[in-house]
């Protein structure tokens, strides 16, 4: 039992001689210190978001949109009730084959922004999502 323990002392006494570990003096505990106090003054201050979400841009622009169209229906009607009988604004009118062509040329598009924005919600989507954002 004693040459166990006089192994162990030797091992003991070789590994404090191989690792040195520098002292550490008032500064080291300081700068603890005040590292501890900043996450503590960090975690009770308010959480203030830094930037508007990209969902709550989209909702402000279709809110504004929304709000000029009806300004301009106002606007449009109100002028009609308050002109003379006899005087009315001209709506100017659209051609069969412009209509026609807006929709062939516009349904492609509108048909692949569709798929799109339900491709977001799919596990795919937000897995693609999570990599570019």
């Amino acid at each position: 039992m004693t040459q166990k323990s006089s192994v162990e002392a030797r091992l003991e006494r070789s590994l404090r001689n191989q690792v040195r570990a520098p002292r550490l003096d008032g500064r080291f505990d300081a700068a603890v210190w005040a590292r501890i106090e900043a996450e503590q003054v960090k975690m009770a201050a308010p959480v203030v978001p830094s930037a508007r979400s990209a969902a709550s841009r989209w909702i402000f622009a279709s809110n504004v949109v929304g709000g000029l169209v009806t300004v301009a229906l106002v606007i449009y009607f109100g002028i009609q009730s308050f002109l003379a009988e006899g005087v009315s604004l001209a709506v100017p009118e659209v051609s069969t084959g412009l209509v026609e062509r807006l929709v062939s040329t516009l349904s492609w598009p509108v048909t692949i922004v569709a798929l799109s924005v339900g491709l977001m919600f799919t596990p795919l989507g937000r897995r693609l999502r999570a990599e570019l954002g």
